[in-house]
């Protein structure tokens, strides 16, 4: 692969990582918050809301498919993947 190839390809997964960070914390928090919208704010959140984040984010599609995208991008930093 030419270098700017490798250079494309870890940007987009760099990106689509970013994206699927954000919506990873986006579903934590809104699990969190519950029915609740106003509880929206962490540092008021009492020990079930916290229960409820981490739950949420042990069990999210998200959370697998960043482990795997970051194992991607690590093999493409270190340069097992050549141009």
């Amino acid at each position: 692969m030419k270098a700017n190839a490798i250079q494309q390809l870890l940007d987009a997964r760099k990106q689509a990582a970013d994206r699927l960070a954000t919506d990873l914390i986006m579903d934590c928090e809104r699990a969190a918050s519950g029915r609740n919208c106003r509880n929206s704010n962490p540092a008021q959140w009492n020990g079930t809301d916290w229960r409820r984040y981490l739950r949420a984010a042990a069990h999210s599609p998200a959370a697998l498919h960043l482990t795997a995208l970051y194992a991607s991008i690590g093999e493409i930093e270190s340069g097992r993947i050549r141009g």
